[in-house]
């Protein structure tokens, strides 16, 4: 039974040494019967906290959150 992979790629660049190495450890994870799927952070509007809490609203309204 193979396993759940997720590559994570963080790299500016389409095609840098990075995205090639990733590439090549799924193309050989997939050959050795793991699921793979690879998502890419380039182009991701990614930013840090503003601390609007936002978060734990949602997390609060959701049915499926744990109590802490």
């Amino acid at each position: 039974m193979g396993k759940n992979i997720l590559i994570i790629s963080a790299s500016r660049r389409e095609g840098s040494n990075s995205e090639a190495l990733a590439d090549a450890f799924a193309e050989g994870a997939r050959s050795a019967g793991h699921d793979v799927r690879k998502i890419s952070l380039r182009g991701k509007d990614i930013a840090f906290c503003c601390g609007c809490f936002a978060c734990l609203k949602a997390a609060a309204s959701s049915p499926t959150t744990r109590p802490r």
